[in-house]
């Protein structure tokens, strides 16, 4: 006798919305105002100093080297993150494609400077920000 298999479930209609955060933006956001208005400033304050609170404790428990305190804390830090940008209107979607973006970035500028390192022999190569002497003009 085999067994049925599960039907799958329709692909979520945003990026990550079976993740964990993706959750968590989908509760904020079903909590937000019909109106789209975001929230005012004294949430928006208290989501702040939460966040702060938990971003200390993060680096507190890293310094003792509490693994279970930095992983409970660091869920927290995350949490509050999406508060804040909820409570500001700012998809997380931009904030991931903006982190997407550096990271490209970075790995182009660093294929840039190791090209030029391997094309052009070190004595040809100029390098404006190294001193070459100690004697003043």
């Amino acid at each position: 006798m085999s067994r049925s298999r599960p039907t799958p479930s329709p692909p979520p209609d945003r990026p990550g919305a079976d993740h964990a955060l993706g959750r968590l933006q989908a509760r904020l956001d079903a909590a937000r105002a019909p109106d789209g208005k975001p929230r005012n400033i004294r949430t928006t304050h208290s989501a702040g100093r939460a966040f702060t609170c938990a971003a200390e404790q993060c680096v507190m428990d890293l310094m003792t080297h509490d693994r279970a305190g930095l992983i409970e804390h660091s869920a927290d830090v995350l949490a509050h993150l999406l508060e804040i940008w909820a409570a500001d209107g700012i998809d997380p979607e931009d904030v991931w494609i903006e982190l997407d973006r550096r990271t490209r970035m970075g790995n182009l500028l660093l294929a840039l400077n190791m090209a030029e390192r391997t094309s052009v022999s070190t004595a040809a190569r100029r390098r404006p920000w190294k001193i070459r002497t100690t004697k003043l003009p």
